[in-house]
């Protein structure tokens, strides 16, 4: 019982750390705030099952201890509690931490950055690292307190009782306790396991968030991490279904593609932006005058207004941008090596064709093996902040001012044709750039990182203007994913996702400068659009869509960790494929909403059985 209270009490206070820490994100939703501790008691009774298990299992044993054994089984306890006592403490330091950046709960989205753990490091600023440092110690110190000055350690003592009577009370025990922690795994008697959707109970993400139990969550999420078999959440539609419905959403007729170059074989550029959410860009919708370069160079290009990321990643943008892939919910297929390298891709395309290539990275390739993927569609070249020594560099990496100036460099020696990739890093936390912020948003980090990535992508293209053969020159800019801001924190909105596609260059149509195509699509089809303007055989890219054929249809997969969902012309539709719950669509009808997500799962199962294959 003791541990029991003890536990709530480090609930609580974990929570009121997270409250305090987010207080103005509440805005309007304060009197909530003293609700979440009621609502989110089951959950907490369920963590308190997982993490106390053992502490139960040995004071069952301890009913027949004593003297030595005892003290063993004290031992034992307490090792293993302060064990868990720091795991607990480190879980909510980091969320608090990683919520400033991501906007979600920690989850076992951390172990793709385990992978590259310098990347962690690199990331955090110094003041995230201060921040989790800070709560880490608050919560041990008031751990300490509790535990040992409060409940002076909560021992398990001898039981003064005949052996027979042990026997029997040992029983009584294990039995009972035993119904009682089922009981709270489960969340209750009720048929169905406790999920998240129990502690939901706000409109407001970050109420429902704070609510839903730190621990139990990451203990929920790590178990589909370390899945074996992560296909049973891709098998809810049969097969024959899946393939129909998947090939009729992929359905468009055979007519010629509208053509917006005016070259044959032009040199293609792909400027892909770290994290560019179209809620900061104004043609997009966005805020006013935080990209005031890349607006007017809209003026210039063709613009694709309804696009969106297939999920919120580096290593999965790239897979969709290069091969036409759009991201399955929990997979990565770069760091999938044997797999990625079957796919097709943009540069395998132009490859074949006589193109040359070329791709720099403002960051490490090592991230997501991002790296390993690209050698795997066979860029001739790969170049990371590894191989260069050149400043202004960051923690992340080398600041967009000097690898602008290096990929232009660069571009100036390339042999036509070619095809040269830059991916850019500055708008990527820490935001540690010299740079002034932008008025009105002093203390946004990102706002003032979107501000300076605009400066300077203006000086490279000023730079492209003057090039001997801009002429034959096709530049695309596309954003790798979205990402939360100031605009919008929810991971579950459509905005999340939404990013810039633009196409500009001499080489483009006159009629398409200035020009703007609304069709909703993902960046997953960017692959099947360019190489259908050069007249290519595109059968590989059978997940990717043509925008510029006017009968391929308007939609967009968007996943996360967790989640899946299409953007169609009505709005998105997504659902929570852990707990099984529907998050949000622009449908009341349930039949609209059966019929969307139907679209959606029979895209990304008729994906998944084609990745076991590969």
């Amino acid at each position: 019982m003791k541990l029991c209270l003890l536990s709530l009490a480090l609930f609580l206070f974990q929570r009121t750390l997270f409250t305090i820490h987010f207080l103005s994100d509440f805005s309007g939703h304060y009197g909530e705030i003293f609700r979440i501790p009621f609502v989110g008691l089951r959950l907490d009774f369920s963590a308190i099952a997982y993490l106390m298990a053992l502490p139960f299992l040995l004071s069952a044993v301890g009913v027949f201890a004593k003297g030595g054994f005892l003290n063993v089984l004290n031992k034992i306890k307490d090792v293993y509690l302060w064990i868990i006592f720091i795991a607990m403490a480190l879980i909510m330091a980091g969320e608090i931490v990683t919520y400033i950046e991501w906007k979600t709960k920690l989850s076992s989205k951390i172990f793709l950055h385990f992978a590259t753990p310098s990347e962690i490091f690199r990331t955090a600023s110094g003041s995230y690292t201060g921040w989790f440092i800070f709560y880490f110690i608050l919560q041990m110190v008031f751990t300490y307190l509790m535990y040992v000055r409060l409940f002076k350690g909560i021992k398990i003592r001898p039981i003064l009782l005949s052996l027979k009577k042990k026997i029997i009370y040992g029983l009584i025990y294990l039995l009972g306790f035993s119904f009682l922690f089922i009981i709270c795994l489960r969340g209750g008697l009720q048929q169905i396991p406790i999920s998240t959707t129990d502690a939901y109970f706000s409109n407001k993400q970050i109420v429902n968030d704070v609510t839903v139990n730190p621990e139990w969550n990451f203990i929920r999420t790590c178990f589909m991490y370390f899945k074996d078999d992560i296909g049973e959440y891709y098998q809810v539609v049969p097969e024959q279904t899946a393939e129909l419905v998947m090939n009729e959403m992929y359905e468009s007729s055979a007519v010629d593609s509208i053509k917006i170059f005016n070259k044959s074989t032009p040199n293609i550029i792909l400027v892909t932006f770290e994290g560019w959410s179209a809620q900061l860009i104004e043609p997009l919708g966005g805020l006013e005058g935080i990209t005031p370069n890349f607006n007017a160079l809209c003026e210039e290009g063709l613009l694709f207004t309804e696009i969106y990321a297939t999920s919120g990643t580096s290593e999965t943008g790239h897979s969709s941008l290069m091969s036409g892939y759009p991201t399955m919910a929990g997979i990565s297929i770069s760091t999938e090596s044997a797999r990625a390298r079957k796919l097709p891709s943009i540069n395998k395309s132009l490859k074949s064709k006589g193109y040359n290539s070329f791709y720099a990275f403002g960051g490490s390739l090592s991230y997501g093996n991002i790296g390993g993927y690209l050698r795997d569609i066979e860029f001739d070249q790969l170049i990371d902040e590894n191989d260069l020594d050149i400043e202004p560099k960051g923690k992340l990496g080398i600041h967009d001012e000097a690898m602008f100036a290096y990929f232009y460099d660069e571009i100036e020696k390339a042999k036509a044709p070619y095809f040269y990739g830059l991916f850019t890093q500055s708008t990527h936390a820490p935001y540690d750039m010299v740079a002034d912020p932008v008025e009105g948003y002093e203390s946004d980090g990102y706002v003032t990182s979107m501000r300076y990535a605009d400066d300077h992508l203006n000086k490279f293209v000023e730079k492209i203007r003057a090039l001997p053969d801009f002429e034959n020159t096709i530049v695309v800019f596309i954003s790798d994913h979205g990402r939360t801001n100031l605009m919008n924190a929810d991971t579950y909105d459509e905005d999340y996702f939404h990013i810039p596609l633009l196409i500009w260059g001499g080489a483009l149509k006159d009629a398409y400068k200035g020009a703007k195509i609304d069709k909703v699509g993902s960046q997953a089809d960017l692959a099947k659009t360019l190489l259908h303007q050069l007249d290519y055989n595109t059968d590989a890219f059978h997940w990717s869509k043509d925008l510029l054929n006017p009968s391929s249809k308007e939609w967009a997969i968007c996943t996360s960790t967790l989640s899946y969902g299409i953007r169609d012309k009505n709005g998105y539709t997504v659902y929570q494929m852990m707990d099984e719950r529907l998050v949000g669509s622009p449908y009341s009808d349930s039949v609209k909403i059966d019929s969307a997500l139907l679209k959606c799962r029979s895209i990304l199962e008729s994906m998944y059985r084609e990745f076991v294959d590969l």
